[in-house]
């Protein structure tokens, strides 16, 4: 009678609160910014503290490649489980190169972007699979990895704004090809019209703005911070996520200034009580967190690493036609982010 309520990979929307960015500059002194312009980012507040313009400065012919890996761990105790814990463990690693093709008056990045390799490895219980998009075996058949197949060595393009926001993915019509082609190119119009809408440019924008992380508009004094709160939807109920960015401080190392950020996210459920289908659903007991560590290399433009951890447990009791049963889940995220050149 109970359907399984599942987190699937709902922790996305708590990791979509640790946005961020990478970039560089292509001036033959080692890839690094002049001097007068890292300078110009940098001034003195009237005590004498530090206060840093952080913002997303490269010209064209910048090429940046990049490490992604998101690692999330579910557990799901429900009737659908027969009361077992079921554990599932997924790693995915993106390895992707991107050169700056434009930078408009207004200082928005157009990106040409490629996906040079995708590896998956998940594990539930007893069971393992594996996915390298290098490798040529019979799991890239597998229906569950068409779409990673598609988009590898296939170049598109995203715009950036000077504060990290991704605001346009384009010239994905390449993979749309590969991927229709994969099914067999028997689908109709309508049917490819859903795999558009439930494939492409949002969830390629979701994935990359992962590397970014959004900075204000003004400048950022040393020790302080900046919040970046909205509401999203988990299952049936509403929450709203406050994630909070300190600028710890500058550092210098090899030659290149660092920013040092840190982040807190706290998840506040604005509704703990949701009825769907007939089915009323209550949220006995929450835990949630998440933090992270960035580094901003003000000398080249880029973010240089990353490291994010979000944890959400819920317990939830659930009723319909006057039975009831509990459910317990959780899941665990870790994101890394690395430059590789």
């Amino acid at each position: 009678m109970f359907r399984k309520i599942a987190l699937c990979f709902c922790a996305v929307y708590l990791l979509s609160c640790f946005i961020s960015c990478g970039k560089k500059d292509d001036s033959k002194t080692d890839g690094k910014r002049n001097d007068s312009l890292v300078n110009s980012l940098i001034k003195k507040d009237p005590s004498g503290k530090d206060k840093v313009m952080l913002k997303y400065i490269v010209k064209k012919g910048d090429k940046l490649s990049y490490r992604m890996t998101a690692k999330t761990s579910t557990m799901d105790n429900s009737p659908a489980t027969d009361g077992k814990d079921i554990t599932q463990d997924n790693e995915i690693n993106y390895v992707y190169s991107k050169e700056a093709t434009d930078v408009d008056a207004t200082g928005i990045i157009t990106y040409r972007v490629n996906f040079d390799s995708i590896s998956i490895s998940a594990k539930q219980d007893s069971q393992f699979v594996v996915y390298k998009s290098n490798v040529k075996d019979s799991v890239q058949s597998n229906p569950a990895f068409l779409q990673y197949n598609s988009v590898v060595n296939v170049p598109f393009f995203i715009r950036v704004s000077v504060e990290g926001e991704i605001t346009d993915v384009y010239g994905i019509e390449k993979i749309y090809e590969n991927l229709f082609k994969a099914l067999g190119d028997t689908l109709k119009e309508e049917e490819k019209a859903q795999i558009k809408e439930s494939f492409g440019k949002e969830s390629i924008k979701e994935i990359l703005q992962q590397e970014y992380q959004t900075f204000p508009k003004n400048d950022v004094l040393v020790d302080s911070n900046w919040v970046k709160t909205y509401n999203t939807q988990l299952l049936v109920f509403n929450i709203m996520n406050s994630a909070k960015y300190t600028l710890k401080g500058i550092e210098e190392k090899d030659g290149a200034k660092l920013a040092k950020i840190e982040a807190m996210l706290t998840v506040d459920f604005l509704n703990k009580e949701a009825t769907e289908k007939g089915m009323k659903l209550v949220i006995t007991n929450s835990e949630t967190s998440g933090s992270g560590k960035i580094t901003f290399n003000l000398t080249r433009g880029c973010i240089t690493s990353k490291e994010t951890m979000t944890t959400l447990k819920l317990d939830l009791k659930m009723t319909a036609q006057g039975q009831t049963a509990n459910s317990k889940q959780s899941v665990i995220t870790n994101l890394s982010v690395t430059l590789l050149n």
